[in-house]
C-alpha cells in the first residue's frame, strides 16, 4: 500500500479533530487479546510461535477495515518472562486469551513505607519495588541469574510477536496510531499510587486515613515526572497530530473535588502550555465522568479527544461536544448481546448526531480483551457500515 493512502486517512483524523467534517470518519479499534480468537484460536494455542502467533492475530484485518488503533495493539504482557522472574500479577485468563491483572497476587508497599518512597523515590522504585515485584532477585546470583536467561528465552517470543504485529499494522497495512511520543502522555501521580504501589484498595483507603501522606507522595511522584519530561510546549507548535494521552483510571473513584485535586489541576498546569501551543490529547476514558467533564472547557476548544466509557455519548455530546472530538460510536455490550441491525441503527445514530460539522471519530467503548466479548458477525456489520456511512 502506498504513502497517498496514509496520508489520507491522518488527514481524515486532523480533519475531524479540529471541527472540518472529514471525507471520510476515521473508523478506530482499541484491541488487545480478542484478535487471536478471531481465527478461532486462544493464545495459548500460539504463544510460543511468534510467527504463527502474528499470523494468528492479524487475520481479523483482511475482514475489518480500520483507519486508526486507539491505543496499542499486540500482546501487552509478556506472562512467561514474568513468571520466570517470579512475577505473578498478569496470567493467562481462563479463556486461554486474554491477559488479567490479579492485584490480589501482588506484591505491594506497606503504609509505613510511604516515608521511604518520599525520601528517595528512585531507589525506592528501582530497588526496594523492585524486589518486591521480581522475588528472584533476592535470590543467590546463580539462581538469579539462570532465572534471567529463561526469561530472556520467553521475551524473545513477546518481542518477536508484537514485532512482526507492528510491523504488519503500521508498515504494510498503513493503519494509523493516535499517539504521539512519550513526553506527551501524562498519568496522575495517584495512578502510580493506585497501580503500582498500594494497589486499588489500599490507595483509596490511604485518601481517607493518610491524606496528608498520599498528597507528600504525590508530590514526590509528579516533581520526578516533570523532571523527566524534556519536550518544550513550542516543539508542539501548529502540530495537532499524533496526539497525547492520558487516562481515567483511579479517576473513576474520586469524588470531583479529589479529581480537580489529584488529575485536573496537574494535567493543565503541566501540559495546559502545550495544549496552547497546539498539541492535542487522547483521553482513554474508564468507567463514568460525565460528573467532571465540563473541566476541559478551561482547555483550548478542540485540545481533547474523548473516549467514551460508561457514560452515555448522546449526554457527552449535550455537555461538551462543542469543545472536544468524540471517539465513540458503538457499545461493546451491543456487539455481546444485541442483533446485527441494533448495532447498524445505533452506529448510525452516532453518525447522524456527532458527525455534521467534525469533532467525531469512530471507536468502541471499551476494548476487546477476552474471547467471547463480542459477536464477530456483530463487529463485523458495525464496522462494515461505519467504514461506508462515514464517506461523503
Amino acid at each position: 500500500m502506498s504513502n497517498d493512502l496514509y496520508d489520507t486517512k491522518v488527514q481524515n483524523l486532523v480533519d475531524a479533530i479540529n471541527f472540518r467534517e472529514p471525507n471520510k470518519v476515521p473508523v478506530g479499534m482499541e484491541f488487545i487479546m480478542w484478535p487471536f480468537a478471531y481465527e478461532g484460536r486462544t493464545y495459548k494455542d500460539v504463544m510460543d510461535d511468534p510467527n504463527f502467533a502474528a499470523e494468528t492475530y492479524l487475520k481479523f484485518l483482511d475482514d475489518i477495515s480500520l483507519d486508526y488503533v486507539a491505543l496499542m495493539a499486540g500482546v501487552p504482557h509478556p506472562v512467561k518472562t514474568y513468571q520466570k522472574l517470579g512475577y505473578n500479577d498478569y496470567v493467562i485468563a481462563k479463556d486461554d486469551t486474554g491477559i488479567e491483572h490479579v492485584q490480589a497476587a501482588a506484591q505491594f508497599m506497606h503504609a509505613d513505607e510511604y516515608p521511604e518512597l518520599i525520601n528517595d523515590l528512585e531507589a525506592f522504585r528501582y530497588q526496594t519495588m523492585f524486589k518486591k515485584k521480581y522475588p528472584v532477585f533476592d535470590q543467590p546470583k546463580d539462581v538469579a541469574y539462570a532465572a534471567l536467561k529463561e526469561a530472556a528465552v520467553e521475551y524473545k517470543k513477546f518481542y518477536l510477536t508484537n514485532s512482526l504485529i507492528n510491523e504488519s499494522i503500521y508498515e504494510t497495512r498503513k493503519i494509523v496510531s493516535l499517539l504521539g511520543p512519550s513526553s506527551l502522555r501524562y498519568s496522575s501521580a495517584f495512578n502510580s499510587i493506585f497501580d503500582h504501589y498500594r494497589g486499588i484498595t489500599n490507595a483509596l483507603v490511604d485518601l481517607r486515613r493518610r491524606p496528608e501522606t498520599v498528597r507528600e507522595a504525590c508530590r514526590v511522584i509528579r516533581e520526578q515526572a516533570i523532571r523527566n519530561l524534556k519536550a518544550k510546549p513550542e516543539d508542539y507548535r501548529g502540530k495537532s497530530f499524533p496526539l497525547g494521552m492520558t487516562v481515567y483510571h483511579s479517576e473513576c473513584f474520586l469524588s470531583p473535588d479529589q479529581f480537580d485535586e489529584f488529575f485536573f489541576k496537574d494535567f493543565k498546569d503541566i501540559y495546559g502550555p502545550y495544549m496552547e501551543a497546539g498539541a492535542k490529547f487522547f483521553l482513554k476514558g474508564e468507567g463514568r465522568f460525565l460528573n467532571t467533564i465540563d473541566r476541559y472547557r478551561q482547555l483550548p476548544q478542540g485540545a481533547m479527544v474523548m473516549m467514551l466509557d460508561e457514560d452515555d455519548p448522546f449526554e457527552a455530546y449535550k455537555a461538551i461536544g462543542d469543545w472536544a472530538t468524540l471517539a465513540t460510536g458503538i457499545k461493546s455490550d451491543l456487539l455481546k448481546y444485541g442483533t446485527k441491525q441494533q448495532c447498524i441503527d445505533y452506529v448510525k445514530k452516532c453518525f447522524d448526531t456527532f458527525a455534521p460539522g467534525g469533532g467525531f471519530i469512530f471507536l468502541q467503548n471499551k476494548p476487546f480483551l477476552y474471547a467471547k466479548d463480542v459477536k464477530i458477525e456483530n463487529v463485523v456489520a458495525a464496522y462494515e457500515f461505519a467504514n461506508e456511512y462515514g464517506k461523503k
